[in-house]
């Protein structure tokens, strides 16, 4: 009687077998391997202000609500309507503040024909004001060395 050892095979068996089978199946031919392109996928986050809007209040709790749980995204669209911008001054800057860190690009789309095209103007100056401030402020709690 053979010894047997736990973990091993037991005698005269093994996982390979002694004659190998020759596949002779035909293959379909190799070519060279195609890439196929991979389509690139963007995240785009809209906000939608053109309802209806009595006061300035009403104007920044809903951009608030509608940005609250925003993630990091490569466009923000911004749509802003008549009553919005009539009763809220300062949205460049509100608009900036929502999407200056998590944004790489904001549209604003006003109604055509208004005098609000500045809207546009004025978030882009504070876009650059916030993120030179935040710049500052990283800078400033590094350790040096």
């Amino acid at each position: 009687m053979t010894e047997h050892r736990p973990g091993a095979w037991p005698a005269g068996t093994s996982p390979v077998p002694a004659t190998a089978v020759v596949d002779d199946a035909p293959r379909p031919p190799q070519g060279p391997s195609v890439e196929v392109p991979v389509a690139e996928v963007r995240l785009v986050v809209t906000v939608d202000l053109t309802g209806r809007y009595d006061h300035h209040a009403q104007v920044s709790h809903d951009l608030y609500e509608q940005t609250r749980y925003s993630t990091d995204c490569h466009t923000a669209i911004v749509r802003l309507g008549e009553d919005a911008l009539r009763v809220s001054s300062g949205l460049g800057s509100a608009i900036a503040s929502r999407f200056f860190l998590v944004a790489r690009s904001v549209e604003i789309h006003v109604p055509a024909g208004t005098r609000w095209a500045y809207v546009a103007t004025e978030a882009q100056e504070y876009m650059r004001h916030y993120a030179a401030d935040h710049a500052q402020l990283l800078n400033r709690t590094r350790t040096p060395g």
